[in-house]
């Protein structure tokens, strides 16, 4: 993916679309007093700084491949360059571990994010992952039997696995991979990101408007490598896909939602943190 100021842009409009159809819930583990909170994958920041000002009296590190973050931010909170998939590198450990939407370009081994999860975490601290699938859901069966963003959801995943990577989550697959890394009470809870304002909820109509700009402004940067450099297509194809997207996307008669997974584990109480 790119990181240019329009990709950015994107990341801070998914980011409020998820928080809406969360209910403007930051997080869900059952962390009542956090003193040290690890935002892995923490693209522009907006999530640790809500993190940091919601929660002074805890260390907030934010961590991300790009250095994209603000430069001026709340005396406990911290941004590092940090890969994910490395091994990671802190000074002391942490009672949230959080993570949202790096199942796209971001995360290669969830079993080695898991890992370091759960070695970095205080005994009873959580991990949250907060992820998309990106193949969209209608409960009416509204979505178009001959749907063009059905297939370009079919191509991008094509595209994903040739790199090892699927592009959609999985949750009972990184449930299972949680456990694998000792995690216990793990648990998940399923939201929906509408896609246009056709809910009559309002903060989900809200959500919508957001989900309906993600697609309109950022689905060519998630296109442009995938479909180009691996699936072959030229950018006269590819441009004419993205124009019969975007002009279904606006359909307000097709209600359709991308799936949000949240993912919590927890490391057993009675574990020890490492030397």
């Amino acid at each position: 993916m790119p990181n240019d100021e329009r990709e950015q842009d994107r990341i801070d409009i998914t980011y409020h679309a998820a928080r809406l159809s969360m209910r403007d819930n930051l997080f869900f583990a059952p962390v009542l007093n956090p003193r040290g909170i690890l935002d892995i994958g923490t693209g522009t920041g907006t999530w640790a700084l809500e993190a940091a000002e919601t929660h002074p009296e805890a260390n907030v590190v934010g961590t991300d491949l790009s250095p994209i973050q603000p430069n001026y931010v709340t005396t406990n909170l911290t941004f590092e360059i940090a890969d994910a998939d490395e091994e990671w590198a802190f000074p002391h450990r942490f009672d949230l571990v959080h993570s949202r939407i790096m199942n796209d370009f971001t995360l290669r081994s969830w079993p080695h994010f898991f890992e370091q999860a759960f070695q970095y975490l205080n005994p009873g601290g959580w991990v949250e992952c907060q992820e998309f699938d990106y193949n969209r859901r209608s409960d009416d069966n509204t979505i178009p039997a001959n749907s063009r963003l059905s297939f370009w959801e079919r191509e991008w995943t094509r595209g994903m696995e040739m790199i090892g990577m699927g592009g959609f989550c999985k949750p009972e697959l990184v449930m299972e991979q949680m456990r694998n890394a000792g995690f216990v009470n793990v648990t998940c809870r399923k939201f929906k990101i509408p896609i246009g304002p056709w809910p009559r909820d309002p903060q989900l109509r809200q959500a919508g408007m957001f989900g309906l700009v993600n697609i309109l402004d950022g689905i060519q940067g998630l296109s442009l490598k995938i479909f180009t450099e691996l699936l072959g297509y030229s950018l006269d194809e590819l441009e004419n896909l993205l124009a019969d997207c975007r002009r279904e996307a606006r359909d307000r008669a097709v209600h359709s939602y991308w799936p949000l997974f949240v993912i919590l584990g927890q490391k057993p109480v009675e574990a020890e943190a490492p030397a």
